[in-house]
């Protein structure tokens, strides 16, 4: 969180100030807290009480804001066209090893957000981004930038038969 709170910080300062943090429900306080005391970031949690709160006050587009929006994942993929539609100058997601699994069509919230976010400057933070497989690696770039490693048939062609040494080789 120190991390990205100095890249907010930073990019707060540069007055690119429409930023989005999608976290755990279970942080979106933290997250709160830390970005307000230790960087003095002005931040809302935005959840389905006050974005309905906004709507009936009038305010029809509730992700728009003077300050950074936080976010859980659910609630992020529930209003996917709302988050699209904004012009994000950067969108952080913590926890981003939930991601990881992107290129399975079952994980629906990770392949909601990767449209929604399409295009979008995107921060992943994780401390855990690989467990079990490289194709991980895949489903968090192809997040990212989806031309990178090219499609899910052409990353397993050019890593599934490499040993160890040999993935490290190519992906430098």
């Amino acid at each position: 969180t120190i991390e990205a709170g100095l890249v907010l910080s930073q990019k707060w300062a540069e007055r690119k100030r429409c930023i989005l943090v999608i976290t755990p429900s279970n942080l979106r306080k933290q997250w709160h807290q830390e970005l307000t005391e230790k960087f003095f970031l002005p931040c809302r949690i935005l959840e389905a009480k006050s974005y309905n709160a906004a709507i009936k006050q009038g305010q029809f587009r509730p992700f728009e804001s003077s300050e950074i929006i936080i976010c859980s994942y659910q609630f992020a993929k529930s209003k996917a066209a709302d988050v699209h539609a904004m012009p994000w100058d950067l969108v952080v997601v913590d926890e981003a090893h939930r991601l990881r699994n992107v290129y399975k069509p079952s994980n629906v919230i990770a392949n909601t957000l990767k449209m929604a976010l399409a295009g979008k400057h995107k921060l992943l933070l994780t401390a855990t981004p690989l467990q079990n497989s490289l194709l991980e690696l895949f489903g968090l770039v192809s997040f990212i930038d989806e031309h990178t490693f090219g499609d899910l048939k052409s990353f397993r062609e050019q890593f599934a038969n490499l040993n160890q040494d040999q993935v490290f080789q190519t992906l430098k």
